[in-house]
């Protein structure tokens, strides 16, 4: 039993030590202190992680006047592996590459018509190529992360419900994660996109340090994400936050938010209206143009707002970030949504995500190399 005990809390100890690096170079000295270990486990744990490649050793400027030997800092070792996030979304595919510091080194963009057992033989393709190129084909693939609209089973894996997606892509041997699987070498992982922006929220924006909060995201569908407690709450199979099935009413019409306030149903409606089709520009434009398409817009907006109400009421969350290119209305649609929020006893506020549709990505990135660490040292 002693022994395992040993095992375990040396695991522990090297998952700590690696997070540490993640953020910012240390040396031994500054990293026992903030671990509370001995100097002579630390030791051990550095040159264990060092020799395993892991970690190295790295520059850091200290003070002229400093007396004494200067000291060894030490970094994670941003080339022991690489991370590829496939982020799909809106008939675009984004693929980057991260070395294992998170620092994105690679990245491409390309359009796609539809989204079939096809296209995602084009994806790997891409994947490949990529990884092929000479500066990256001696660094190991560690893992994959897809980033998906629709709800992904997060007990299975598996992607359930997804509008955009081609039937062919839910079979058993034929979803996106089995495809991807079955081609490369490492750990394939698929996360709902907005569970994933909200992490990338968490990370570096409008989320950092909340403790509860909420990431809701109006695009031609509505989701959103929970942070309760300081972590991203997914539920008991990973569909928490389908913000988009709760119900509200809007001119005299009550159906589930996805069809009375989402850019997909004010597009539609503005097609009955006028009789023409269009294109999320073309809305915004409208929008700043004609006070009647302006108002009913901005109804929606309220219409949300009253929505945010109740959950700010029974979740007690004080930071409501909106994301989607629903923000494009700028501020006059949020100041209408924070109306509803703004009288709320805890006072929550909404704020739009300042990472400008990265989030699902950093979200991705930080997600991958922190479940990396934990495979690797388990």
């Amino acid at each position: 039993m002693t022994g395992k005990n040993q095992s375990y809390a040396r695991c522990l100890n090297n998952r700590l030590v690696m997070r540490e690096l993640l953020s910012e170079s240390m040396s031994a000295t500054m990293l026992s202190h903030k671990l509370n270990l001995s100097n002579a486990a630390l030791s051990d744990i550095t040159d264990d992680l060092k020799k395993r490649g892991y970690i190295r050793e790295t520059d850091n400027e200290v003070s002229s006047g400093s007396p004494g030997r200067r000291p060894v800092y030490y970094s994670v070792n941003e080339n022991f592996g690489c991370i590829v996030v496939v982020s799909i979304s809106d008939y675009k595919v984004k693929i980057v590459l991260s070395d294992m510091k998170k620092n994105i080194v690679h990245s491409e963009e390309t359009r796609v018509e539809c989204y079939d057992v096809a296209t995602v033989y084009e994806i790997i393709l891409s994947v490949k190529n990529i990884l092929a190129l000479p500066k990256f084909r001696d660094i190991p693939l560690m893992g994959i992360e897809l980033s998906v609209p629709g709800r992904v089973n997060k007990l299975t894996g598996e992607l359930l419900l997804s509008p955009q997606f081609n039937g062919d892509l839910f079979g058993e041997n034929k979803s996106i994660a089995a495809l991807f699987a079955r081609q490369f070498d490492a750990p394939v992982r698929m996360t709902n996109d907005v569970n994933l922006a909200a992490v990338g929220e968490m990370h570096c924006g409008a989320l950092k340090d909340v403790e509860n909060g909420i990431l809701l995201h109006v695009d031609e569908g509505i989701g959103g994400a929970l942070i309760l407690g300081g972590k991203l709450y997914t539920g008991t199979k990973g569909f928490a936050g389908e913000f988009g099935l709760m119900h509200g009413s809007l001119g005299g019409r009550t159906d589930v938010l996805d069809e009375l306030v989402s850019l997909r149903a004010i597009k539609n409606r503005i097609k009955e209206e006028r009789g023409e089709y269009l294109h999320t520009a073309e809305v915004v434009r409208v929008y700043n143009e004609d006070a009647q398409i302006k108002n009913y817009i901005l109804d929606t907006a309220r219409c949300i707002g009253k929505m945010l109400k109740d959950l700010v009421e029974i979740l007690d969350v004080s930071t409501i970030v909106l994301s989607g290119r629903v923000t494009d209305f700028g501020q006059e649609y949020l100041e209408e949504m924070n109306k509803e929020v703004f009288g709320t006893i805890v006072g929550a506020q909404i704020l739009p995500s300042g990472l400008t549709g990265n989030a699902p990505i950093i979200g991705a990135v930080s997600k991958a190399v922190e479940a990396l660490i934990d495979d690797i040292f388990q």
